[in-house]
């Protein structure tokens, strides 16, 4: 008996809460009695019908993909632990590449800070060398710049003549040997 009267009040409950929820309905016979002819315009607020609500997207703003396939070009000014000295030049942010490049005096890039994110292969892309001479500019300081050690806020070496002096790993500096034909360095 006693869960029978729960039920019957818990329905109940939800008839009444349910039927303060719906809109007043109003008859077209009662319709004209209230409406008066008038000449003043509608309280700001008091349209008839519902104004549509702006949305905003939270769809983040893709990256540009520079399109175009990038020409790695060989300088003849040496080789650095086996590789080609590449010409390094910064073509803008991609997906995989979205870290700062810093310039040397000259404009040229001169290092890399990492993102989160950031994939070797696209860093290369990004400033149009090799992937091996990507990780020959940093063979000193770094443990390479495999997806297995690259870590967002790292710096990556980009020119043949810092590689004893710019770049870290995880906050840390490592002291790898020296490659044979290491070009002459400046600080």
């Amino acid at each position: 008996m006693v869960r029978t009267t729960q039920r019957l009040v818990i329905a109940l409950s939800a008839v009444v809460l349910l039927a303060g929820c719906t809109a007043e309905a109003t008859s077209p016979a009662a319709a004209p009695a209230e409406t008066t002819a008038s000449t003043a315009p509608p309280a700001a607020g008091a349209e008839s019908t519902p104004r549509p609500v702006p949305s905003v997207s939270t769809t983040p703003a893709p990256v540009e993909d520079v399109s175009g396939e990038c020409v790695v070009q060989a300088l003849d000014e040496g080789t650095l632990d086996g590789v080609d000295l590449e010409r390094v030049r910064d073509r803008g942010t991609r997906a995989g590449a979205t870290g700062t490049a810093s310039t040397a005096s000259d404009g040229t890039p001169a290092s890399y800070l990492v993102a989160a994110g950031d994939i070797s292969e696209r860093i290369a892309d990004r400033f149009c060398i090799s992937s091996d001479y990507l990780s020959a500019l940093n063979s000193v300081r770094r443990d390479g710049v495999g997806i297995d050690n690259l870590y967002g806020g790292d710096t990556l070496n980009l020119r043949p003549t810092t590689v004893l002096s710019v770049g870290d790993q995880n906050g840390r500096v490592l002291d790898n040997a020296e490659p044979d034909d290491l070009p002459a360095q400046t600080g």
